[in-house]
């Protein structure tokens, strides 16, 4: 694990003056931690205080040889105090200036990695500390985020001062856990979950992606139709076919920019469109930033759109309608119709037909298939 290969690298490890031949070694991987490095018979109290309320957020009793650390993971304005009896023999405030840091993406999907991002540089600009970045899709970033130290997940860091995830996190009880973000994330859009976990403001920030400079097509337009699970479909049986015949009656091309064959899980697509040929996600993006507006669903390819400028228009009623970007057209299910599952309940990855309160009925997925096709059309109108 990184905590072991942290601790057998002690360059990485701060080390306060010593106390009776005692020494400390504190860092701020995953949370804070002190260990008591020496020979002597004296017992400190560690205390872990969150500087931004003065509240210890948890304290314990050593001695040499032995540590401890916080459970807490996300971003908290520290101070360790170490005493010795009754007096204060060490006071640490962390301080990230010209120090090492990695911040590892946990969750492997595009939406995610696109809407948290834009805070890793934010996060660097602010405490002006030497970062360190995995995620699952680099080579996105790469080229323009120069100040930045891209690797690998699952690499090796060493002689960091501080780390950080980045993920969705549950409790065996399938709650939000509040040792790894300090808000319920199932109440917030998805991009405030980086801003949470890192103590930084939310303002919605786009992630340097693109650039590029393509002529755009003002009569072609892009969508993505395919998702990770059938609830975050249009479940309109008529609804994509009815957009699609509008958008060609009117002289559009729709070209289809989702992997996934016809068929796919009992998804058909519709007819009059293009389907892009399998290939790289840069041709994707080429397609995405070429045309006039992309409509998709509840998933990566959306929030690619919207990291990359273009027109996004979403459909969901899998998703409150505060959940995704705020920069789209968003489309929702009426206020009558039972909707925004996701903002209430863990997602069961493995039930493809999940729809935790009308599975089974005539209500089944009727958060999407009760948005007409009229209803995005008369969107779509508004700039097209």
């Amino acid at each position: 694990m990184i905590y072991d290969n942290i601790k057998i690298n002690k360059n990485n490890i701060k080390q306060l003056p010593s106390v009776d031949g005692d020494t400390f070694n504190i860092h701020f991987v995953n949370g804070p931690y002190v260990e008591v490095v020496g020979n002597s018979d004296n017992e400190y109290l560690i205390k872990f205080v969150n500087q931004k309320n003065g509240q210890t957020l948890y304290e314990n009793k050593l001695k040499a040889g032995h540590w401890a650390k916080s459970n807490y993971e996300y971003f908290i304005d520290w101070k360790i105090d170490i005493y010795h009896g009754d007096d204060l023999v060490h006071s640490h405030k962390i301080n990230l200036k010209n120090k090492k840091v990695f911040i590892a993406f946990d969750s492997k999907a595009l939406g995610d990695t696109l809407a948290w991002f834009p805070y890793i540089e934010t996060f660097r600009k602010k405490h002006d500390c030497e970062l360190i970045v995995s995620t699952f899709h680099n080579y996105l970033f790469e080229e323009h985020y120069p100040t930045l130290k891209f690797v690998n997940p699952g690499s090796t860091v060493h002689n960091l001062y501080a780390m950080y995830k980045l993920g969705i996190y549950y409790t065996n009880n399938n709650n939000p856990n509040p040792l790894l973000n300090p808000n319920n994330f199932l109440e917030q859009p998805l991009q405030k979950m980086g801003s949470d976990i890192l103590g930084l403001d939310y303002v919605e920030i786009k992630p340097k992606i693109s650039n590029k400079k393509i002529k755009k097509d003002d009569k072609l337009i892009t969508i993505a139709f395919h998702g990770t699970a059938q609830p975050k479909y249009w479940n309109n049986p008529t609804g994509w076919q009815d957009v699609v015949d509008w958008l060609n009656g009117r002289g559009y091309k729709v070209k289809l920019l989702s992997r996934e064959d016809s068929g796919y899980m009992g998804n058909y697509h519709p007819d009059g469109i293009e389907k892009h040929p399998e290939g790289s996600l840069q041709s994707v993006m080429n397609q995405m930033e070429k045309s006039k507006a992309f409509i998709g669903i509840g998933s990566g390819l959306s929030w690619l759109s919207w990291a990359l400028g273009t027109k996004t228009v979403l459909i969901s009623g899998f998703s409150e309608k505060w959940a995704e970007m705020q920069d789209c057209v968003r489309i929702g299910a009426p206020k009558d119709k039972c909707s925004g599952c996701f903002n209430k309940d863990r997602l069961d990855a493995g039930d493809w037909n999940w729809c935790p309160e009308h599975k089974g009925t005539e209500r089944h997925f009727e958060c999407t298939k009760s948005i007409t096709s009229d209803v995005v059309i008369t969107e779509l109108k508004k700039f097209l």
